[in-house]
């Protein structure tokens, strides 16, 4: 089932990326002149809040909460959690660091991959926040079997949401997610394994 569910939602993520950011091809005026952060992206009415609310979900401070508070109550699943999303956020770095590829907001160059980069507006490729949103959706899942279209539901949402936001380009997402499912996949079956936290063994 889990894998259905994963499978059924890459195709879905696979679909949209036929779909451009609405705001890559018209970068803000101060974005244009190289300003250090582009304005807030023009979205259809309602969609900026939600999706902005959505892609926290991904982050950094989301995982760690998560992390945190199934350590607190079931120390494996926690161990797994820390382990998938420390994982993927090192393959994710390297990768953004190693392909520079701008961001939709950046003028004229339509997500051109610049080769190694270490500046965020060249760190396009891949989204970090669904790769991190796929890699939790992959652990919960294997807890929580029957949950699956949820936690995968909403790490879609994720993805979609820093598409809307206009700070991916489809493929990123479609990429993040691949490793953040690839990264969850390993670390559930007990395949990849950075720390400890108990000494079970599974």
């Amino acid at each position: 089932m889990n894998k259905a569910v994963a499978l059924a939602v890459a195709a879905l993520m696979v679909g949209m990326s036929c779909r451009a950011p609405a705001v890559a091809a018209a970068p803000s005026a101060p974005a244009a002149m190289g300003a250090a952060a582009p304005e807030p992206l023009i979205l259809e009415p309602g969609w900026t809040g939600i999706a902005g609310a959505i892609t926290h979900l991904g982050g950094v401070g989301a995982s760690v909460a998560l992390s945190a508070a199934l350590l607190a109550c079931d120390v494996p699943t926690g161990e797994m959690m820390i382990n998938a999303t420390t994982c993927t956020a090192g393959i994710v770095e390297a990768l953004k660091i190693g392909f520079g590829r701008a961001r939709p907001y950046v003028p004229g160059d339509r997500g051109r991959f610049t080769g190694p980069n270490l500046s965020p507006d060249y760190h396009s490729m891949p989204s970090g926040h669904t790769a991190n949103a796929f890699a939790m959706a992959t652990v919960l899942s294997g807890k929580y079997p029957s949950w699956s279209p949820v936690f995968y539901g909403l790490a879609m949402a994720v993805g979609l949401s820093r598409i809307e936001l206009g700070v991916h380009w489809p493929s990123d997402v479609v990429i993040g997610a691949g490793i953040g499912l690839l990264v969850g996949t390993q670390v559930t079956q007990g395949r990849l394994r950075l720390f400890a936290f108990d000494n079970d063994q599974r």
